[in-house]
């Protein structure tokens, strides 16, 4: 699998040269990542498409007895000084129980890169993130029902940390070739630590809209809300970031694949040209690549 320019060109994003050597580590991961790719393509196989990276649409369901691979590759870049650049890594097998309920195992990994970024520490480090169970239910068809309505629960632990994750999926498909879908999230994660337990709250809202082109490829737009709260109460906003942009989706019958570039357009509290690059990033990029056998 070749990687998109703009994730090969991670400096570019950041605004600053520096990376290159984020970039150097990346590189070394890509054999690990792209090996269960490349030997399942040569597998004959049909997949059910995902036109957004960010939102989940109700649809993105397995038929029954089908399997599939999916591949994530998520980057982070950005301080308001200093260097960083974080890949979140993902590599996912999901399973169709029943037409309408699909399953899913995923391992996650992550590689962050950080130089004298303010109130971080140097270092640049490759760690295991746990492992994740994943459960979809489609209560509604966007193609039969006026909507499109999927349930969606995941729990993910290192054995350090619990971390669950709730979505309510809308989406729709209208007018032949548009598509459009909204996510409401909700995370909720426990650190385990010797003399205290962390909790954390964020609240994610996702939106996004893909036109057509051809039979093969769609681009779009999507939109992310990105809320983060101390502890569990709403009334105690820790952070708030606002980003948009486009993506571009490729499908043929046997593999598909899709990448969304988000950079951060607003954020509270400020740190500095309406953004906030304390508790978030300036640009991410999501890459995600599946095979269904």
């Amino acid at each position: 699998m070749k990687l998109h320019p703009t994730l090969h060109s991670c400096a570019d994003l950041n605004g600053s040269r520096k990376l290159q050597s984020p970039c150097r580590s990346f590189s070394r991961l890509c054999a690990i990542l792209c090996t269960p790719i490349l030997l399942a393509s040569f597998i004959t196989v049909r997949a059910d498409e995902r036109v957004f990276t960010y939102s989940y649409e109700a649809d993105s369901i397995l038929p029954k007895g089908a399997m599939e691979f999916e591949q994530w590759i998520t980057y982070k870049g950005g301080k308001e000084d200093g260097v960083f650049a974080r890949w979140d890594i993902r590599e996912e097998f999901e399973y169709g129980v029943t037409d309408r309920y699909t399953t899913a195992l995923y391992l996650n990994l992550r590689n962050t890169h950080s130089d004298g970024v303010p109130g971080s520490s140097d270092l640049d480090r490759f760690q295991f993130k746990g492992i994740s169970s994943e459960n979809k239910y489609q209560l509604l068809s966007p193609y039969t029902d006026p909507i499109g309505l999927l349930l969606y629960g995941e729990i993910t632990t290192d054995g350090k940390e619990l971390e669950l994750e709730e979505k309510l999926v809308l989406s729709k498909h209208f007018a032949e070739d548009w598509t459009a879908a909204f996510n409401l999230v909700l995370e909720e994660e426990w650190e385990f630590e010797a003399d205290e337990t962390e909790k954390e709250l964020a609240l994610e809202l996702t939106a996004g809209l893909s036109y057509k082109l051809t039979q093969r490829w769609s681009v779009g737009l999507e939109a992310l809300n990105v809320r983060k709260f101390h502890g569990f109460s709403f009334g105690d906003r820790e952070s708030n970031a606002y980003f948009i942009g486009p993506n571009v989706h490729y499908g043929t019958e046997k593999w598909w694949a899709t990448l969304t570039v988000l950079p951060q357009v607003a954020g509270s509290p400020d740190t500095g040209s309406g953004l906030n690059l304390d508790a978030h990033e300036r640009v991410e990029v999501r890459l995600i690549a599946s095979i269904s056998f």
